[in-house]
């Protein structure tokens, strides 16, 4: 089926088998995921809670996670972030919006390590100026 606007469909989709130890991607599925620069990799993020799992190309061969965890939530924190960001000109790949556990306030967010012009410390700084947060945490992760 396609959409007014959009030939594509919607979503893709096949049947694996979880018996496997290395399920392997259909050709047509990494032919959608090539970024457009013709890179060869990609973020994958499990959510446990939901059981979704995402694979997210990347422009380059490392991607930076920034944990977040927030003791008390201001109405203005995800404008701080943003601001944050934008001042950074940072683009996330993905984030997982806001996140309540049990206990505490939890954002994700993830970035193409090449989108990133300042240091590691000083992102973190910066996001540890926001108010309400308690703990910023910044993983590189690579291939």
């Amino acid at each position: 089926m396609s959409y007014i606007g959009y030939t594509g469909p919607v979503t893709m989709a096949k049947m694996v088998s979880l018996e496997e130890k290395n399920i392997p991607l259909p050709a047509d599925f990494l032919e959608t995921l090539r970024p457009k620069n013709n890179g060869s990799h990609a973020v994958m993020i499990l959510a446990p809670s939901t059981r979704v799992i995402r694979i997210i190309p990347s422009k380059s061969d490392s991607v930076v996670k920034v944990a977040i965890e927030i003791d008390e939530i201001s109405p203005d924190f995800l404008q701080e972030l943003g601001v944050v960001f934008m001042e950074s000109k940072i683009k996330t790949l993905y984030s997982t919006g806001l996140c309540i556990t049990q206990e505490t306030c939890v954002y994700e967010g993830f970035i193409d390590s090449s989108d990133i012009d300042l240091p590691v410390e000083q992102l973190e700084s910066e996001l540890q100026g926001i108010k309400g947060v308690s703990r910023v945490e910044i993983t590189t992760l690579t291939t």
